[in-house]
């Protein structure tokens, strides 16, 4: 009866199976014995025992008979021999189980040959009581712990406590008659640009004041609507809004509001 061979390759391992590296390019061998075959999961049980998780290499054996292909890689420092898994519900993938699956006979392995052990050391799982140790007492943290919350939190409330523009200065009121005239004399549209991102301010005689800022091509991207009261601020005339906050009237074509100057717009 003739010895039956098998067609081997051999992916990211050195020939023989005794080395793994991506650096060892995939050889195929048409005609591997028996026991050629033996020797190389052999080897390849001791390489698996000295792999770490960091190895980027995949390797691993492909054994093609008539009947069927069969792939051996490795997992845990041990041989894994893949789609069996769920057969051997979690034995170990022996030299031996393998050759016998692959064979189909049973195969004897070499006495006092065998895959090598792998130790695994367990970290034990009661806790360690902490070590004292000197420097900054316990109440001295917990202490400035306590100051920097108190801090953080006192900085966020005062973010969101704070006016969104500066307060208003002291300011007279004008009467209706006054307050009329003057929003007569600056009614009118006035902007600070014409393009994207620039802003448009209508004032009306009524003491209506639209905002709006600008999109593309002038369209109105954003609008809102205030009101306004004439006032004498700082000896000048000026205009207050609802918010409030101060429109100063530079003079007949420009105002200045929330720190940007608006110029009349030309019909």
């Amino acid at each position: 009866m003739a010895t039956p061979v098998y067609s081997v390759t051999l992916h990211h391992l050195a020939p023989g199976a005794t080395a793994a590296g991506l650096a060892y390019p995939d050889e195929q061998l048409p005609a591997v014995s028996l026991t050629q075959l033996r020797e190389m999961l052999f080897a390849l049980s001791e390489v698996a025992a000295r792999l770490t998780i960091y190895e980027p290499s995949s390797p691993e054996i492909r054994v093609k008979t008539d009947r069927d292909v069969f792939v051996i890689r490795t997992r845990n420092r041990q041989l894994c021999f893949v789609g069996w898994e769920a057969i051997l519900r979690g034995e170990e993938h022996s030299v031996s189980y393998i050759l016998t699956s692959i064979t189909g006979t049973s195969v004897i392995v070499e006495p006092g040959r065998a895959a090598p052990k792998v130790e695994r050391h367990f970290i034990p799982t009661h806790s360690t009581p902490p070590m004292p140790t000197g420097g900054v007492p316990r109440w001295a943290k917990m202490a400035v712990l306590a100051t920097l919350i108190i801090g953080f939190n006192a900085t966020t409330v005062w973010m969101l406590m704070r006016p969104t523009h500066a307060p208003v200065p002291k300011h007279e009121l004008l009467a209706d008659a006054e307050s009329h005239n003057l929003l007569t004399k600056v009614a009118g549209v006035y902007q600070t640009g014409v393009v994207a991102g620039d802003r448009r301010l209508i004032i009306d005689a009524d003491g209506t004041l639209h905002l709006a800022k600008y999109g593309p091509q002038q369209s109105v991207a954003e609008e809102k609507t205030k009101s306004v009261r004439g006032a004498i601020v700082g000896g000048r005339a000026a205009l207050i809004t609802s918010d409030p906050a101060v429109l100063v009237i530079k003079d007949a074509d420009t105002v200045v509001l929330y720190g940007s100057t608006y110029r009349r717009r030309v019909p």
